[in-house]
């Protein structure tokens, strides 16, 4: 479903994630008669999906992979583990249907497919036979060659469903030889560490794994280069501005849309946040940028800044903390007894104790000799230590800990 904003400067069409899919599987192809009047009543700016942009051809048909499903589901000799997008419902309707004609059932596991599933049931979108359908838990009770799971987590996301059920972690579904698990999706950019690991896991447990380099398991849901000229000639917009996808991906959709003659001056290539400007029939991508950072869920606190806390933390992560108590009397500044040394994640106290004594003789002797006549200035100490220990730990061991100095008056 795209949107179309209509100003008082002109008409702004966003098509969120789109393909044309001339025989889609349980749903209306596109209305191209619709998009073409949109077209011809004038469109200042089209805002088109980047994701499969780079790519050349046309999207395949969601019927076509039926036709693949059809031929594992009906082919395979144990249980079948299908992982796929929970948004993608027409997937999911299909691997029932095919189910129910072959007199096996489905499984569904991962919280928003389920949701998603129960919604499309009740809109009438899903028709299958209740018995289809069975619960997680009850999958012992038939043949495994009669069992389907479709799962979410084909993205080698870390707590869904397939990565738990690869690591021995889900609480019925336990891999054995024989099992066929098929990626019915492609890798989304950026992923392809995780879904590599993902696909090592599950081989190593014995099972066998189709995926969509193999055979067509997987049609995108995002235009292909031809696609995307298509809609182009389709609404005929004035300026042209790829979303959704990294730069690169930008980049690729500016190049098709300058393949067919667009002007590059007419095509914005933006980062997230950055303001384009349309006024009296002209366009303008200006500088200016609002924020559009990754706003950060941490416990029950919320905040959408460049969090201090998180660099700490990252700090923490790569190289450790180390904390110095310092006793020191109020009226003299002289030490009270030798300095405490605290280490986390920095290194192992029982293998370093040379470099432990030997930091706490320097700072016992830092502290004696930064002595004021006649009070302890505590954050003066509390500086000289970090400034101090930070520099000597550093020629050391080549780790830059988090110093955290206490000086305690007595």
């Amino acid at each position: 479903m795209g949107v179309v904003v209509r100003t008082p400067e002109g008409v702004i069409v966003h098509t969120g994630d789109w393909k044309f899919d001339y025989q889609p599987a349980g749903e209306q192809p596109a209305d191209l008669q619709r998009i073409a009047q949109i077209g011809s009543e004038g469109v200042m700016a089209l805002m088109s999906d980047s994701t499969n942009a780079s790519q050349l051809g046309h999207q395949i048909s969601e019927s076509e992979i039926g036709t693949n499903l059809e031929d594992i589901i009906t082919k395979a000799p144990g249980r079948l583990i299908m992982g796929t997008f929970a948004s993608l419902l027409a997937r999911i309707k299909q691997i029932m249907e095919i189910a129910e004609r072959y007199g096996k059932v489905v499984a569904l596991d991962g919280y928003s497919m389920k949701n998603n599933v129960a919604i499309a049931k009740e809109l009438g979108y899903i028709k299958v036979n209740p018995k289809t359908i069975i619960d997680l838990k009850d999958t012992d009770k038939y043949p495994l060659n009669k069992v389907i799971i479709v799962c979410t987590g084909a993205q080698g996301e870390k707590n869904a469903s397939l990565m738990r059920i690869a690591n021995e972690e889900h609480r019925f579904i336990k891999l054995c030889k024989g099992d066929t698990v098929v990626f019915s999706s492609s890798v989304i950019p950026g992923n392809e560490r995780t879904v590599q690991r993902l696909k090592d896991t599950l081989i190593r447990k014995g099972a066998e794994i189709i995926h969509y380099q193999m055979m067509d398991v997987h049609a995108g849901g995002h235009a292909k280069a031809d696609d995307v000229k298509l809609m182009i000639r389709l609404i005929n917009p004035k300026y042209f501005i790829p979303i959704e996808g990294n730069h690169f991906l930008l980049h690729y959709n500016a190049k098709v849309a300058e393949s067919m003659g667009f002007a590059k001056e007419n095509i914005f290539v933006g980062d997230n946040g950055q303001v384009m400007e349309f006024q009296n029939g002209a366009g303008v991508l200006t500088k200016t940028k609002i924020p559009a950072d990754y706003v950060f869920v941490d416990g029950l606190g919320v905040s959408d800044e460049t969090n201090i806390v998180l660099r700490d933390r990252q700090v923490l992560a790569e190289d450790g903390m180390v904390v110095l108590i310092v006793t020191v009397d109020s009226k003299t500044g002289k030490l009270v007894q030798n300095p405490d040394i605290i280490s986390r994640g920095f290194v192992f106290l029982k293998e370093h104790k040379e470099l432990i004594e030997d930091l706490r003789h320097r700072v016992k002797k830092m502290v004696n000799d930064s002595d004021p006549l006649s009070w302890a200035d505590t954050n003066n100490i509390k500086n000289k230590i970090r400034d101090y220990v930070g520099q000597f730990l550093f020629t050391k061991t080549e780790k830059r800990p988090m110093i955290l100095p206490v000086v305690i008056e007595v």
